[in-house]
């Protein structure tokens, strides 16, 4: 009976330890580099400003995002603007985003900043460094650094819309990724990165704006973020698990640029045009002035 009992527990033991090689160290080991963005890939696509509608479980509209992609000889910038009218009982927010690459289409630097919470600045910038991705985090007064590894760093996204361009995909693809979570910023005032593994799953049609779309599925690790992308790497459609809202869908739509303007323009507690440069504690790391006065 005791040996039973001793080969019993050794065999869940042994199964446990495998479901978590499969589950956590098995995708870890066999992710490659994140889908790099070069220009050429941009170049590509029919049109490099996206729109995107923020819906609830329900099908009601929490928020819009957009984002904008501008590219010269040296790098290529991508632009994001996400705008909540409404998040439990916080004043409207908007979240902004810097993402700058380099010509080979690896990640050079990410800048986040979260406007609207009253008398709160939040903030995240980082910046490559060698096999490192150093980062400066401010929560209002506190301020803390994260010295990201590099290899799970060559991609950054943030909850609300963790995927913006995925170009050159194959299904079984997998790539490391870090994933921010603006919102526990603003309800916890404490914020972190999460590092994760994507992996591009299959493929399937879906119905996008009237027409049949074949795309690929894009599925992370820990099984909150389920995406589907074209041909083109434009992610059509993300289902995304988000801490203080739930499952929100993030559906493309067309592009409207004014709305994309008043959003920025109507935030309460956002710096104005003249504002001053806000300077970096990492010694050497740039920080731009304000997104906002980077944006085309």
């Amino acid at each position: 009976m005791y040996r039973l009992f001793v080969i019993a527990v050794v065999v869940m033991w042994v199964s446990a330890m495998a479901c978590l090689f499969v589950h956590d160290v098995w995708p870890a080991w066999t992710a490659q580099d994140a889908p790099p963005m070069t220009r050429e890939q941009f170049a590509r696509l029919d049109q490099t400003k996206q729109q995107c509608a923020i819906l609830d479980a329900d099908g009601q509209r929490l928020g819009t995002a957009w984002s904008n992609v501008s590219t010269t000889e040296a790098n290529t910038t991508i632009y994001g603007t996400v705008r909540l009218n409404r998040v439990m009982l916080f004043p409207p927010l908007l979240v902004e985003t810097t993402t700058q690459l380099e010509p080979t289409g690896c990640l050079d630097s990410f800048s986040l900043d979260v406007y609207g919470v009253p008398v709160t600045r939040i903030s995240i910038h980082g910046e490559k460094r060698g096999i490192y991705f150093p980062c400066e985090l401010q929560v209002g007064p506190l301020h803390r650094q994260a010295n990201l590894d590099l290899a799970a760093s060559r991609m950054i996204g943030e909850s609300l819309r963790p995927f913006g361009y995925l170009p050159t995909l194959k299904v079984g693809q997998a790539w490391r990724m870090q994933l921010i979570d603006p919102l526990s910023a603003v309800i916890t005032r404490r914020t972190q990165f999460n590092a994760i593994v994507a992996r591009v799953t299959g493929t399937e049609t879906i119905e996008h704006l009237g027409q049949q779309v074949q795309c690929f599925v894009i599925q992370t690790s820990d099984g909150q973020v389920k995406a589907w992308a074209d041909r083109l790497g434009r992610v059509l459609v993300q289902r995304v698990d988000v801490p203080g809202l739930g499952p929100i869908t993030v559906r493309q739509e067309p592009y409207d640029e004014q709305a994309r303007l008043q959003a920025r323009r109507r935030t309460p507690g956002q710096p104005g045009p003249d504002a001053p440069t806000v300077p970096s504690g990492l010694p050497g790391l740039k920080r731009p002035a304000v997104l906002k006065d980077l944006l085309p």
